[in-house]
């Protein structure tokens, strides 16, 4: 029998004064709030600390605003609306290969207490006189308003599209007045190069007057050695994951290889094989081919992609002066001997220059121990972002972009 406590009969459970658990309530509750404040308080300064303070939350913070604007193309993205305004100037220099013009992007505001100097990116864009594109407007003034000194580089070789050796100087002589610009010290200066501008970029890389100075070289949708390039160029195909795929290269490519090989043909040869590269231009007759010197036809052929067959035999007969400009124009000749960490990128379905190209540099790399990283995507066409992606591309892509963006950025935080 379970035993039970009596109870006395006059004993009164005392009642809770409603009031007075009211007001305990309210207090309970706005003690809470304010608990809740202040812990936000502390994590949003301790946020805001790291990503200001430290290097790591600097790149993580100039990746977050600089991604929408290179995937929407974007003058007026995120990176827009921070507190750094730019100021565009222009400036010249000379160099072996005559005027460079250079375009600088540089935040107008003071440096800041924590940087205590300003960092900078040194962005060589390729053939052509790009400086009024869009995109790369976009991308030097989206970089400059992250905090960074931005520079672009032109010679009067790339605005005629075509690879010079001695723009391998204008390069370097680029390099350094960089590093001389006001709030700049020399350091933690990086090099972008876009396309054709990757073998003149490796090539600066490596060159002693600057080696040591080059915090890192980005090689986007670019060359590797130009033989094999040239060979893939014949053959109209090229060598993916042990399979021959097909290659159809556009009109721009064909115009720079056909004009910087043709400074070692005959005035007349020349002439004739850099005309009727042009784009728009007329291809050459059967009559013209057979009055060409055999070199100059196995140039011409391999350009035409008429005898993907007889590529290796073309290739043999190319003038030996024009088989060492090849290999002086090549950052495969020179790898071992650059300082800096290589990131690497190109969009498998280029249609300007092969992705094997690419691949070829990440072996190289690899096989050297040598820093690097390679992220193949699928969103660009060459080098310029696709419009109207869908959300699964923007997703995976965007994220692979942003993760090397933070890795590349972080050597300029």
């Amino acid at each position: 029998m379970r035993d039970e406590i009596p109870m006395h009969p006059e004993a009164v459970i005392p009642q809770a004064n409603p009031a007075l658990l009211r007001k305990t309530r309210v207090r309970i509750r706005i003690r809470t709030r304010v608990f809740c404040m202040r812990a936000l308080l502390v994590v949003l300064c301790t946020v805001g600390f790291f990503l200001t303070v430290f290097p790591e939350g600097r790149a993580f913070t100039r990746s977050a605003l600089l991604l929408p604007d290179l995937l929407s193309v974007s003058q007026s993205g995120p990176s827009s609306w921070s507190n750094e305004p730019v100021a565009h100037s222009q400036l010249t220099a000379h160099s072996l290969d005559g005027t460079i013009n250079l375009d600088v992007y540089a935040p107008t505001t003071a440096v800041p207490l924590v940087a205590r100097v300003r960092s900078g990116i040194l962005v060589v864009a390729g053939v052509g006189d790009n400086r009024q594109d869009p995109q790369l407007v976009n991308l030097l003034e989206s970089l400059a308003h992250t905090g960074l000194v931005v520079m672009s580089m032109t010679t009067p070789a790339l605005s005629a599209y075509t690879l010079s050796i001695n723009d391998v100087d204008s390069t370097v002589q680029a390099f350094k007045i960089l590093g001389h610009l006001p709030g700049m010290d020399g350091k933690r200066i990086g090099i972008i190069s876009i396309s054709g501008g990757v073998g003149l970029t490796c090539l600066a890389a490596a060159d002693p007057r600057i080696r040591a100075a080059v915090s890192y070289v980005v090689a986007f949708g670019g060359y590797f050695n130009v033989k094999s390039l040239l060979h893939t160029f014949g053959r109209r195909a090229q060598d993916i994951d042990g399979k021959t795929v097909r290659f159809q290269p556009i009109a721009v490519p064909i115009q720079v290889l056909a004009n910087t090989t043709g400074q070692y043909l005959a005035s007349d040869e020349r002439t004739a094989i850099t005309n009727a590269f042009l784009v728009g231009g007329q291809p050459l007759t059967s009559d013209e081919i057979a009055h060409l010197s055999p070199g100059a036809q196995a140039i011409y052929t391999l350009l035409a992609g008429t005898a993907p067959g007889d590529a290796d035999t073309n290739m043999a007969k190319l003038p030996a002066s024009m088989q060492a400009q090849f290999d002086e124009l090549s950052p495969s000749q020179v790898i071992g001997q650059i300082q800096a960490p290589v990131f690497l990128m190109h969009d498998v379905n280029d249609p300007s220059l092969p992705v094997s190209e690419t691949r070829q540099f990440a072996a190289a790399l690899a096989r050297l121990h040598h820093p690097y990283r390679y992220v193949e995507f699928h969103i660009f066409d060459h080098v310029s972002v696709h419009s109207n992606l869908d959300g699964a591309q923007l997703l995976g892509d965007g994220s692979r972009l942003f993760l090397l963006l933070n890795s590349i950025l972080s050597f300029n935080s």
